[in-house]
């Protein structure tokens, strides 16, 4: 037989009573022997915002450095608060295991492939190729010293010293 919680209006009585499943919604009070009705109460669940339950993970409040934010947390709610402020938002298992997951690579459509090499050719003859590399570089890659010292390791890789 279950038991079920019970508020007496006319006493204020409050406990637990043993009941049958057909009687379950009322029962009478042991004190005044008025009827009483259910009472439902929330379940008690730890506050997440305690600071025993906060602040373990953070030094107990001390702070810890996260380098993702590159800053100093203090608790899960100073995290939240940051994270806003960056415009993140903290990805959920689900989440996790999506970007976790390895891809298959699939092959370029040749329509794509086009477009792509269309766009790689518009840059190199408008100099765009060349915007946030340095002067030396644009010199080197123009000259085409870079591929001399890539072909000179090739052939002193492939001699046979034996």
């Amino acid at each position: 037989m279950p038991r079920y919680e019970f508020l007496c209006r006319q006493c204020g009585h409050h406990g637990l009573v043993w009941r049958e499943i057909e009687e379950r919604t009322t029962a009478p009070c042991p004190d005044c022997y008025a009827e009483m009705g259910r009472y439902y109460t929330r379940m008690g669940l730890p506050s997440t915002q305690s600071p025993a339950v906060d602040n373990r993970e953070f030094n107990n409040g001390g702070g810890v450095y996260d380098m993702g934010l590159g800053e100093v947390v203090t608790s899960r709610k100073h995290r939240r608060e940051i994270m806003e402020r960056k415009g993140l938002h903290e990805l959920s298992k689900y989440d996790k295991d999506l970007v976790n997951k390895e891809r298959t690579p699939t092959p370029m459509s040749d329509s794509d492939a086009m477009d792509q090499y269309e766009k790689t050719v518009a840059r190199v003859k408008s100099g765009e190729w060349k915007e946030g590399l340095s002067g030396e570089r644009i010199q080197e890659i123009e000259s085409g010293e870079h591929r001399r010292e890539e072909i000179d390791e090739t052939k002193t890789s492939k001699v046979d010293p034996g």
